[in-house]
């Protein structure tokens, strides 16, 4: 089959430079591109053309993509295009492939096959506990374990391990933490995913005749997303095809979203060094976008630099839809999917998916959507919740009672939690109250429990949501998890009021709540819902990017990494945008996202007033002038506080850790603070 008949046969629409790179390169080759461009495409493509031309063998590929659930998307995108006729290709993700290199070594060997864990997350969060009497909040878990597999990845020796710090949290070693995990890995005979990659390559260093095997079966090797590769990951790379030519990369060079798998692009920038007579081939144009969403991509993440340049001259309204609360912006996004075009929601932090989730649940809206509930549902803060109210609704719940005594930093025996449960048995008409109150359990935790037990019954009768801000505000649990150096995720707390607020009656806000976990994701279903993140590979008729509230998008404060994943979700959508924030959620007052600012600003003031539904104002420069006693602002670490005193340049501000002296114009000159 020539190139010709290829292209008539599938009805496929390639470029002169796309066609010329279906056939053998003889060379290694490495494709760069933008969003858009074509790169997924043509990797798709050119496997299809060696194949159906009997230029290759499946048995002689190795097709490496961004993740299983990428794997599984590439096999449906190749059928699609085509067809079922003939061999399907395989497509791994380079730990399955490493993995089963491991799995042939220890079969060979008689080694027991250890165990593979993606997510390590919780061994941090104990270790952590246990080592520095710390608790670690998911956006610093994520940190440690991001430096984690960066140590592993590029080999770090133990001296620039032990000077690596976490974000407020000087306190912990990160080197004895590092040392501890591995320690542990050992114990338990378990791999993460960066122990795969290294273990595989030192297999292949050692194991000649296996890698002789594996170099056999991989002539040709095609990498799609080559960008989001670790440095062990292209160690690998390089050790199974340096028998072969016929090795097809492609990256996007400006967009590299895999931090937490220690994505090193950085290799790629030494190819023609690593593969002798490698090339580089670049693509402009973007197939993807229309032109208003390249050009709104283009303002906010390439500024100055050459950007995305559009092929289509479609235009369409770039839209910014603000809400007054946090449940009227889910409401819109029912009605959106009414007409039930194709169209993706995409998250930055899943808990805000979670109201949206139940919200069509509920209603009967088929969709199919990314991210795991059952983290949602073990966080801390939502167990704690569901125990209080179980208590409230239960007084006789023995297992709530105890998990709330526990949460509020208090202590009962196994002896005389043994002897309440025994009363419990013994007499229907007793609450577990009066049954500890009757038991030998201590003067003083009788007086304690006296107290707890006073808030509780205020908190009865009152509608789910009054119920979760009494316990938070009245009963002391903010207070307690301040003592113990907790930190909440915001925006868990704020979806669980969401969901709290759409039901009356607790029991009823149980039941719903539960049967989230339940739910059976329609995965043929036009509607979307995921985060930035696994948008990868992806691309939609209309895209509504959900969190744009400062805090959540971006977490923090502006960062390289928060901004490229704003920027990849915009490009996932091709005909039409739209970002929503909202003001309020329940008692929280919120900020829009100063991304929105930003593209706001970039834009002409005629469109700003044709599509704006509310108005974002223009963010006002602060001054030393501005500053007045009796302001609250906000601190990039410190959080809220109120200035309780200025003099000499220095304002004293009160947050929540206590009073904090602090130069004005060294905090508005690096950008560490800003107005309520």
């Amino acid at each position: 089959m020539t190139e010709v008949e290829f292209l008539e046969e599938y009805d496929l629409k390639l470029d002169e430079q796309q066609v010329a790179l279906l056939t053998l390169q003889q060379h290694p080759m490495l494709v760069k591109g933008k969003s858009g461009s074509g790169k997924t495409f043509l990797f798709l493509s050119r496997i299809a053309y060696l194949l159906k031309s009997e230029m290759a063998q499946k048995e002689e590929m190795l097709n490496i993509v961004y993740d299983k659930r990428m794997a599984k998307e590439m096999t449906k995108q190749y059928r699609f295009y085509f067809g079922d006729d003939g061999e399907i290709p395989s497509f791994v993700d380079i730990y399955s492939f490493a993995y089963a290199l491991i799995r042939r070594h220890c079969e060979a060997t008689g080694r027991l096959l250890p165990k593979a864990y993606r997510d390590m997350s919780s061994v941090i969060r104990r270790l952590c506990k246990d080592m520095f009497a710390i608790t670690l909040t998911k956006e610093q878990c994520s940190e440690v374990m991001g430096k984690i597999s960066e140590c592993r990845n590029l080999m770090m020796p133990e001296k620039q391990i032990s000077e690596i710090m976490i974000a407020d949290r000087k306190n912990l070693d990160f080197l004895a933490l590092y040392k501890e995990y591995a320690k542990f890995k050992d114990k338990k005979d378990i791999y993460d995913y960066d122990d795969i990659l290294a273990v595989a390559t030192e297999i292949l260093v050692k194991d000649t005749v296996l890698l002789e095997d594996v170099k056999k079966h991989c002539h040709f090797v095609h990498v799609d997303d080559a960008q989001e590769l670790s440095f062990l990951a292209h160690m690998l790379l390089k050790m199974v095809s340096s028998s072969t030519h016929e090795l097809f990369l492609c990256a996007d060079m400006d967009v590299s979203i895999a931090q937490h798998r220690a994505a090193y692009p950085q290799a790629l920038d030494a190819f023609t060094q690593t593969y002798i007579n490698g090339e580089i081939l670049t693509r402009n144009g973007n197939y993807r976008n229309n032109a208003t969403i390249t050009d709104a991509c283009n303002r906010f993440y390439y500024k100055d630099k050459e950007g995305l340049q559009s092929i289509s001259q479609e235009t369409c309204e770039l839209k910014f839809k603000g809400f007054a609360d946090l449940s009227k912006l889910y409401a819109y996004a029912l009605k959106k999917v009414e007409d039930e075009e194709e169209t993706a929601f995409l998250y930055h932090d899943f808990a805000m998916a979670v109201p949206l989730i139940e919200l069509f649940k509920e209603k009967g809206i088929s969709f199919s959507y990314q991210g795991n509930m059952k983290h949602f549902l073990q966080d801390k803060f939502v167990r704690d919740m569901w125990n209080f109210i179980e208590l409230l609704i239960d007084p006789r719940d023995m297992r709530a009672f105890y998990e709330v005594y526990e949460a509020m930093g208090l202590d009962i025996s196994k002896r005389v939690l043994l002897e309440v449960s025994e009363r419990l048995k013994a007499d229907e008409a007793v609450d577990v109250y009066q049954a500890l109150m009757e038991s030998s359990y201590k003067q003083a935790g009788k007086k304690k429990l006296a107290s707890l037990m006073e808030r509780i019954r205020m908190a009865e009768n009152k509608s789910t949501l009054d119920m979760v801000i009494f316990i938070k505000e009245k009963m002391g649990y903010n207070e307690t998890l301040r003592k113990e150096g907790i930190a909440m995720n915001a925006p868990v707390i704020l979806a669980f009021e969401i969901l709290a607020q759409r039901y009356e009656d607790p029991d009823e806000f149980l039941y719903h709540l539960g049967a989230l976990k339940d739910y059976q994701a329609d995965p043929i279903s036009r509607i979307t819902i995921c985060s930035l993140a696994d948008a990868k590979g992806y691309e939609y008729d209309r895209v509504c990017i959900l969190d744009c509230i400062r805090g959540i998008l971006p977490q923090k404060e502006d960062s390289q990494k928060e901004r490229m994943l704003f920027y990849h979700g915009m490009t996932r959508a091709k005909h039409e945008l739209e970002f929503l924030a909202s003001k309020r959620c329940t008692t929280h007052r919120l900020e829009i996202s100063p991304y929105l600012y930003e593209l706001h600003e970039k834009m002409e003031e005629e469109k700003r007033n044709e599509t704006a539904t509310v108005a974002i104002p223009t963010a006002k420069k602060l001054r030393p002038t501005s500053l007045k006693r009796g302001m609250m602002i906000r601190h990039v670490q410190l959080g809220e506080g109120k200035i309780m005193k200025i003099a000499d340049g220095m304002m004293h501000v009160k947050f929540a850790d206590g009073l904090k002296q602090m130069n004005m114009k060294l905090c508005i000159a690096n950008k560490l603070i800003e107005l309520c």
